[in-house]
């Protein structure tokens, strides 16, 4: 009389694990079904390599996937640019999984719009409040620390 602990994964336990995700670098989130090989990801992607989210951390070395590996369901795995693949994790790398994940987060197409106030007396068409448009953001510009911690206590 004793209990009986399996090591065997069980297929799809609901949640949506059922397929694996892969941020693309444009930020796009592929889902796919199946069995699927690192290489063929990196054929689709030349000049890019794979990295498990989960062995990402900041300070360390990027773990890049074999070319024979199989991609375990449930994960997520980022494609990186071949010139990372000997660098440490930044908290910039941290903020592009962060951003990816979350779809809140995802700029709006169409940068045009303007965010302005309800009712504001001082501001007019001719003369906006201060401050920077979507379209004044340097989108290349390092993402740093705080800004990560900030955007992942919301």
């Amino acid at each position: 009389m004793g209990n009986y602990l399996s090591c065997t994964l069980s297929a799809g336990s609901g949640g949506g694990s059922g397929g694996v995700r892969v941020i693309v670098p444009g930020g796009e989130v592929r889902h796919l079904e199946g069995l699927v090989n690192a290489a063929e990801l990196m054929l689709d992607t030349p000049g890019h390599f794979l990295v498990n989210s989960r062995s990402m951390q900041v300070g360390r070395r990027f773990a890049a996937l074999s070319a024979d590996e199989d991609l375990e369901m449930g994960n997520v795995y980022v494609m990186m640019p071949m010139k990372r693949l000997n660098s440490v994790v930044t908290a910039a790398d941290m903020g592009i999984l962060l951003l990816a994940a979350n779809k809140k987060f995802r700029r709006v197409s169409g940068g045009n719009s303007r965010v302005l106030p309800e009712s504001s007396s001082s501001s007019s068409p001719e003369n906006p409040p201060a401050g920077q448009e979507l379209d004044e953001v340097d989108d290349d510009a390092p993402m740093t620390t705080a800004m990560v911690m900030e955007m992942g206590g919301v």
